[in-house]
């Protein structure tokens, strides 16, 4: 393949770090780089471990650290409701939230925060029973309107304005994870046949560079994304640069550098004590724009007499730990990234053929329920002639079913809804059956 001198010069370039080019490439003109990503640069410390606020009962406020990779955290948080079993259900997710954020990031709030919060609402007890151990516990006052605890002698006396409950005890760490992952692989699984990375430590002068990215590749190709080779990623940036419409690379994951910390000794022990950081960015090569650009900082021990041995043994689980911990985050960061700007696609292609967008949400069925899913499709259809329901993986789960449609026709929301009554008489004839219609996102959702 003939190379223009435009490519070669860039390649001869490359041979420093061509993921931070490519990436300089995406975001600003060559002669531009050095000085745009020092302007651009934002980094943010994550860890494995999250600050948990806290409220004594005199009020006072503190912190504690949480360490997500347990199996088990402990955790104490206060909910307030008007109806006590809301009370209960706010303190426990607050504190399942708190360490969620550790796992999720902003999808704590998103998508995936209010799956957890939906299992929570649809059935307590089951949800406890899963993620919390038996010996966690909660207890509720009520309150007056001046926010009082109404004592028992004033029990009748005082009209109760709300009500507060403390939970304690400890979170099922390793059911929260694991269903996280559930999650997640259900969003990459609608993403992985379509994306392809550039994943390199080039520049970094640390041994174990090439072994993070090889853990790096193992991770992304585990979760089903197409990973180029050192060759053939040169071979293809040199397509991109001279046909940028045409370039197969979707996003580039460049590590910057890896820093070990001095490793710390406790000799009565006999346990060594270490911390790797790896700093790396991930740009989105076709939008010509940056992904994420955060540190991750991993502290790890292991044991045994201080030698050389233990002091390898020590860097190779923390590169290990740090590899999988990016691929976690790049995973999740590209996910989000790319079902958003899909969506905004999508929503812009709707906007020019005046379609608008609604979603049907069924709470209580499951994707592989085949014929009901097919039952709502066409109740879908029924009420709306003009619109193509099909149901959303990425946003379907073991708890909830996501039917997107779309109409250029004026909706009534009320239609709708008796479609979905009548669909029910006529088939399940539920009599814990409800629907109703959220106009701010254009949802219906019906509960099962």
């Amino acid at each position: 393949m003939s190379v223009s001198p435009l490519a070669r010069g860039w390649l001869s370039f490359s041979k420093v770090s061509f993921v931070a080019a490519l990436a300089a490439w995406a975001l600003v003109p060559l002669a531009q780089a050095q000085q745009a990503q020092v302007e651009t640069k934002v980094e943010t410390k994550v860890e494995t471990k999250v600050i948990v606020n806290t409220t004594t009962a005199g009020g006072a406020k503190g912190s504690s650290e949480v360490d997500i990779t347990k199996d088990e955290v402990q955790f104490s948080s206060i909910g307030n409701a008007k109806l006590e079993k809301d009370a209960a259900i706010e303190a426990y997710y607050t504190g399942f939230n708190k360490v969620l954020r550790g796992l999720a990031g902003a999808q704590a709030e998103d998508e995936i925060g209010k799956k957890f919060r939906e299992d929570m609402e649809r059935d307590f007890e089951t949800f406890r029973k899963r993620y919390f151990t038996s010996d966690t516990s909660h207890v509720c006052k009520s309150l007056d309107k001046d926010k009082q605890v109404i004592t028992d002698k004033d029990k009748g006396k005082k009209p109760v304005s709300e009500f507060t409950c403390r939970a304690e005890g400890m979170i099922k760490m390793l059911a929260v994870r694991t269903e996280f992952t559930k999650v997640m692989k259900s969003k990459e699984r609608t993403l992985s046949n379509q994306l392809t990375f550039v994943v390199t430590a080039a520049g970094v002068s640390d041994p174990k560079g090439p072994y993070v990215v090889d853990k790096l590749r193992e991770s992304f190709t585990a979760a089903g994304f197409r990973v180029l080779s050192p060759s053939a990623a040169e071979e293809e940036i040199a397509k991109c640069l001279e046909t940028p419409k045409g370039c197969k690379i979707d996003f580039s994951l460049g590590i910057k550098a890896i820093e070990y910390s001095v490793p710390d000794y406790d000799a009565a022990d006999q346990r060594m004590r270490g911390t790797i950081t790896v700093r790396f960015d991930v740009n989105d090569v076709k939008g010509k724009t940056q992904v994420t650009s955060v540190p991750v900082s991993i502290n790890l021990t292991v044991s045994g007499p201080k030698t050389e041995s233990v002091k390898n043994e020590l860097q190779e689980k923390l590169a290990n730990a740090a590899a999988t911990e990016i691929g976690r985050k790049t995973s999740a960061n590209v996910v989000s990234f790319q079902v958003n700007r899909d969506e905004d696609e999508a929503a812009a292609g709707r906007v020019k053929s005046g379609e608008k967008q609604y979603i049907l949400r069924i709470v209580g069925l499951t994707p592989s329920d085949r014929k009901k899913v097919a039952m709502w499709r066409k109740a879908i259809r029924d009420a709306v002639p003009d619109s193509t329901p099909e149901m959303n993986s990425a946003e379907s789960n073991d708890t909830r079913v996501s039917i997107f449609f779309a109409t250029a026709e004026k909706l009534q929301p009320d239609d709708v809804l008796d479609k979905l009554f009548e669909t029910n008489d006529a088939n399940d004839k539920l009599k814990s059956f409800d629907a109703k219609y959220e106009a701010s996102s254009r949802t219906f959702t019906i509960t099962y």
